[in-house]
């Protein structure tokens, strides 16, 4: 049993190298690091056990850094017809994007409104919406780089977003045959079910939000 227990802790130290997101590289790491400092110790591996509380005091310290760093956001709208940025960024994540809005594409979607997350000058995130009528703007995508999946660049973008939304006379969001990962993203993100048809996610625009 204890053999079984340090092999699974040595699967999860590997597998969180794996994970280009830092913040649950580090945690992971965290997590199978003091499983491994458990393991020799119980086998009385005593240089094992140093080794891998350094490790885990590394990723303490990484995790205290990352949860106190201060990111600066800014929103870029860019043209649905840009090909200088636009359509690079999208070609470079294509592959990922799939995953999340299979059959996503940008040309397809009449009178698409692209805006573009920047953290830190870096662009992380692309915004995708476009207009259904009756106040309503339905969300095509709603992409982030893996290294960035930390929530922080969505509730910056709703909460700078919601001017623009009432000034272009948009009163609801909707999003539309979400994938079950995105369904579970966006009811984090205060979308609702749609009383009408429960497989559309909805989400009121208000004022001061």
């Amino acid at each position: 049993m204890l053999e079984v227990f340090g092999y699974l802790a040595s699967v999860v130290t590997v597998s969180s190298l794996m994970m280009s997101n830092i913040w649950r590289l580090r945690w992971l790491n965290l997590v199978g690091a003091l499983a491994l400092m458990a393991y020799s110790w119980a086998l009385g591996a005593w240089p094992l056990v140093a080794v891998n509380g350094v490790i885990a005091v590394v990723d303490v310290v990484h995790l205290w850094m990352l949860a106190r760093r201060q990111d600066a956001f800014s929103l870029a709208p860019v043209c649905a017809h840009d090909e200088a940025f636009l359509k690079p960024f999208l070609e470079t994540h294509r592959a990922d994007v799939e995953k999340f809005f299979p059959g996503f594409e940008l040309a397809k979607v009449a009178g698409a409104r692209c805006v573009f997350i920047l953290r830190n000058l870096m662009p992380v995130g692309l915004f995708v919406y476009a207009p259904e009528g009756d106040g309503v703007a339905r969300i095509h995508l709603d992409y982030v780089t893996p290294a960035y999946r930390d929530l922080k660049n969505a509730r910056f973008f709703f909460n700078r977003a919601w001017p623009e939304f009432l000034q272009e006379g948009f009163r609801e969001l909707v999003v539309r045959d979400a994938t079950p990962v995105h369904a579970a993203y966006c009811r984090r993100m205060g979308f609702g079910a749609s009383l009408g048809d429960p497989s559309v996610l909805v989400r009121t625009v208000l004022v001061g939000k």
